[in-house]
């Protein structure tokens, strides 16, 4: 007779589990909900394109642009369109693409080195500078064949080209090189960079006029006149970076005292079944695999329209519930978004809080206030002592506000901040004014500080 324990473990047991399985289409519909509307549009392009059952609907597009108008109007109007056109056309013909740092500098080249072996050795330092104009890659990377000696002479070659400070390896030696240009390197401004540039950067001015030896007034004139004026980053006016324009996927709309909301959906392409698979399908005379092969596509084509048609209802409903919640700041009587959460628009409209987050990535609204991401309309809240509520957008809003009323002379520092805001009634801790701060990319108090020229 075989031991209890061995005949438990030979039982088999059942365990009831509840599991998401996400298959493609619902993967797909994620996908769509998150893209913005140009995006989309893109994308939407391409699956009616691999979908052989479906074509874009001109007729529907044609609507858009008609040339109706254009052929009723008057011929002295169309003469006159006609040569406007034509003008357009020509100054088009004359654009011509931004030239790169590269190109410009190589163009210098035979202006300044005729040795061609020192020609291609400057050629490949050049194509090493960053988009900052700086040579990060040690000479000794480049070439490493060549003599260190002929590299360092063909870089201070290429440093004499224009824009001044060009191929620095650092900021400070940038500087450096553009005050050479302009004939002031051996005067003041040099010996500030020189012998206290940490102390410049971090705007310790006392510092400065100790280490150099030269009265308070003088240096902040040095500083202001000479120093301020060059060019930290000399690469950057030809760095060129492209960027997709931006379409907001939400339009609030005020009409004769009543709110609208408008969802973007003109440069979605609009598609159709092709006629004649529809007719195929009715005539019963394909084969059963050519008959499964065009139903499988037509499923997937309806499919394709109800998420596009289920996205920017989704849309509709989020910018339902931002206007009923942010109604005081699109009707301008406050100045910031009232705390809102992701949470609470999930709850109101039955959703899920990663359905609100996919709708509102990546997307922006239009109002008669202005073009703002979606999501700056979900703000955490600071509750006050008194139970009111301040976003935290708010609360951003007020420390630039603060700063930028500040005395520059005597700046005020993260503690005094935050104690300000107490002192309102907003509890504020200072490494919350530091977040903040950082967030809004404005530098600390020491090197927020304007020096006077009187003195220490």
């Amino acid at each position: 007779m075989c031991p209890l324990s061995l005949i438990q473990e030979n039982q088999a047991s059942l365990k009831q589990q509840q599991q998401l399985l996400m298959n493609l289409a619902m993967r797909q519909a994620f996908h769509v909900l998150q893209l913005p509307v140009f995006e989309l549009s893109e994308w939407l392009k391409m699956e009616i394109e691999a979908n052989p059952v479906l074509e874009i609907d001109f007729a529907q597009e044609e609507q858009k642009v008609s040339l109706d108008d254009f052929e009723q109007k008057p011929l002295r109007n169309r003469s006159q369109e006609l040569i406007d056109q034509r003008r357009r056309t020509h100054q088009e013909n004359l654009l011509t693409a931004p030239i790169s740092l590269y190109e410009y500098l190589t163009r210098q080249i035979s202006l300044t080195i005729t040795d061609p072996a020192k020609a291609r050795l400057a050629e490949l330092i050049i194509g090493h500078l960053n988009e900052k104009g700086f040579l990060e890659t040690p000479l000794s990377d480049i070439e490493p064949s060549v003599p260190l000696e002929i590299k360092q002479n063909v870089l201070l070659q290429i440093q004499s080209f224009d824009p001044p400070g060009i191929a620095a390896r650092n900021l400070q030696e940038c500087l450096l090189l553009q005050l050479n240009i302009k004939g002031k390197g051996g005067g003041k401004a040099a010996a500030i960079i020189e012998q206290a540039f940490d102390d410049l950067v971090h705007n310790r001015l006392p510092r400065i006029a100790q280490k150099v030896k030269i009265p308070m007034s003088h240096l902040v004139r040095v500083i202001e006149r000479e120093i301020a004026p060059l060019d930290l980053y000399p690469g950057h006016q030809f760095f060129n970076s492209s960027t997709a324009p931006l379409i907001p996927d939400l339009h609030f709309v005020c009409l004769e005292g009543k709110w609208h909301i408008e969802i973007t959906t003109s440069f979605l392409p609009h598609f159709q079944v092709v006629p004649i698979y529809q007719q195929a399908l009715k005539d019963l005379s394909l084969q059963n695999e050519e008959a499964s092969y065009i139903r499988r596509h037509l499923v997937s084509g309806r499919w394709l329209g109800k998420i596009i048609q289920r996205r920017n209802e989704t849309l509709r409903r989020i910018g339902e519930f931002v206007l009923k919640r942010q109604i005081d700041f699109f009707e301008g009587e406050k100045g910031g978004f009232a705390p809102m959460t992701i949470q609470e628009a999930a709850t109101e409209l039955t959703l899920h809080e990663s359905t609100i987050t996919r709708a509102i990535s990546n997307k922006y609204a239009a109002s008669p206030n202005g073009l703002f991401p979606l999501k700056s309309f979900f703000t955490q809240a600071v509750h006050t002592p008194n139970g009111r509520k301040i976003s935290k957008h708010n609360v951003r809003k007020m420390l630039a506000r603060t700063i930028e009323n500040e005395d520059k002379i005597n700046p005020l520092s993260d503690d005094q901040i935050a104690r300000q805001f107490q002192s309102l009634g907003i509890p504020c801790a200072r490494r919350t004014v530091s977040k903040y701060r950082n967030a809004l990319k404005i530098a600390p108090a020491a090197k927020r500080r304007k020096w006077e020229e009187s003195g220490i």
